[in-house]
């Protein structure tokens, strides 16, 4: 569900890395920084096809590391209050523990947060719906809602949440290098909490 420019810049780097390693198979350069450059190329494309968690590095009980961090944030929700720095915790710690899965367009089941912490594995939405559940199980106090949106590449999902300050601020179910770019370029389709769906005037 969520693919775009970031996945564009991958492409350009894989065949760039590609060339470069034809041209010094050509030419027989065995030179140490021919083959440096290639190395960091090869790199670079990694971290653009990875990206950041949830993609590769999950736990390996993820869900015993998941109920650490539910009593730590509560502890931090009695000792501070709640904050966008704690919200921002709350969020980064719980796409740690998540594993990115894609599911096929002809099926893809849209998993609750009861289901998600089987495994702690899915798509898009489903890591939106887990992030949701995880701010509602903490008692979070303010407004959440979880929003569809178009961008060039397809729809995606993210959550929405209303911090303490009262101000609105998207958090992504999938950080991936050069993100803010295709959201930038995204609409709202629709979005929905508890009580409400809500559609773009």
């Amino acid at each position: 569900m969520f693919f775009g420019i970031h996945t564009y810049v991958a492409r350009r780097c894989f065949e760039y890395v590609q060339m470069a390693y034809m041209r010094l198979k050509l030419n027989n350069e065995s030179n140490t920084m021919g083959i440096s450059w290639l190395k960091f190329n090869t790199a670079v494309l990694l971290v653009c096809l990875a990206g950041c968690s949830p993609v590769y590095f999950q736990p390996e009980d993820p869900g015993m590391e998941y109920r650490w961090y539910i009593e730590q944030w509560q502890q931090r929700v009695q000792q501070e209050g709640w904050s966008e720095a704690l919200v921002n915790d709350i969020m980064d710690s719980s796409l740690t523990i998540a594993k990115y899965e894609r599911e096929p367009a002809n099926h893809d089941h849209w998993k609750s947060y009861g289901e998600f912490k089987k495994d702690f594995r899915g798509d898009c939405e489903d890591i939106a719906t887990f992030m949701y559940g995880t701010l509602k199980r903490a008692d979070y106090p303010h407004a959440l809602k979880l929003r569809i949106i178009r961008m060039p590449a397809g729809d995606h999902a993210v959550l929405m949440v209303k911090l303490p300050t009262d101000q609105w601020k998207m958090y992504n179910s999938i950080p991936q290098p050069g993100d803010f770019l295709d959201i930038a370029l995204a609409r709202t389709v629709v979005e929905w909490d508890d009580q409400n769906i809500y559609y773009p005037q």
